[in-house]
């Protein structure tokens, strides 16, 4: 289900407000303690993430509504067509950045980790021992230019609509890694009692999340951005998303069990 339907997202009446007050915003629904559906009104989303471009919004005297857009490529196809906003939290791709304006500075910074059942036979201690192996992700997910390219060019890698259905097909060995970010991957690890698989201890890549902005949005404005990126760097600089990644982890647990 497209929950952006249902906010009205897309509709010529939001196309036509030229006021800007409201800015609607997403992101990955499958990315906890950063973003998940809240289980009181799935339509939204909630999360560390959540909870920081909500307050550049205050710092920025705008209102920020964040919404479940559906899977992760599904979000980023609606930022590319100016149904969304705001994207809280992506890392810098040069094909993002066709259609999206990446606002500095970075507001979180993450590790990609290689995820593998714990009996798995091969040691994988460099991104060289993936090829040959069948790699599971998930779809429209980006790892750094350098890993991109590497995957691209020597490793089977596919792909699934969530990271759930990622970390299932490893479980039952149709997979033999799944490619994730350190935090999200051990999230669903202890929600589902998956205790058999383990990050290995090869990092794939250290990226940043960046707010990123459509280049569709009638918002987009230099002045916007300017704006925007203003009351970011000064939570940055306030430090915090690490008050909020503290809470969403513990909220995040509290919600798992």
């Amino acid at each position: 289900m497209l929950f952006l339907l249902a906010t009205g997202i897309g509709s010529s009446a939001y196309a036509g407000d030229a006021s800007c007050h409201r800015l609607l915003v997403s992101g990955n629904p499958d990315y906890p303690p950063y973003l998940w559906p809240n289980p009181d009104n799935p339509s939204e989303l909630i999360g560390a993430n959540a909870d920081f471009i909500i307050q550049v919004g205050k710092e920025a005297g705008l209102e920020m509504s964040v919404v479940n857009g559906g899977p992760w490529g599904r979000v980023q196809e609606e930022i590319r067509r100016g149904n969304i906003d705001l994207i809280a939290g992506a890392f810098f791709t040069p094909s993002r950045a066709e259609y999206m304006d990446y606002l500095k500075p970075a507001f979180q910074g993450t590790r990609t980790r290689v995820w593998t059942r714990t009996n798995f036979p091969h040691a994988i201690t460099q991104w060289h021992d993936l090829i040959g192996l069948e790699g599971i992700t998930v779809i429209n997910n980006s790892f750094g230019t350098k890993f991109d390219r590497f995957a691209d060019e020597k490793l089977t890698l596919h792909e699934s609509p969530t990271l759930a259905q990622s970390l299932r097909l490893v479980e039952l060995g149709r997979a033999d890694y799944l490619v994730y970010e350190d935090f999200p991957a051990a999230a669903f690890i202890a929600q589902n009692n998956l205790n058999d698989i383990v990050a290995n201890p090869v990092e794939i890549s250290a990226e940043d999340l960046f707010v990123t902005m459509s280049h569709s949005s009638p918002c987009n404005t230099e002045t916007m951005r300017v704006r925007l990126s203003a009351a970011i760097r000064k939570l940055v600089d306030d430090g915090l998303m690490e008050k909020l990644l503290a809470s969403n982890i513990a909220q995040w647990g509290r919600l798992s069990n």
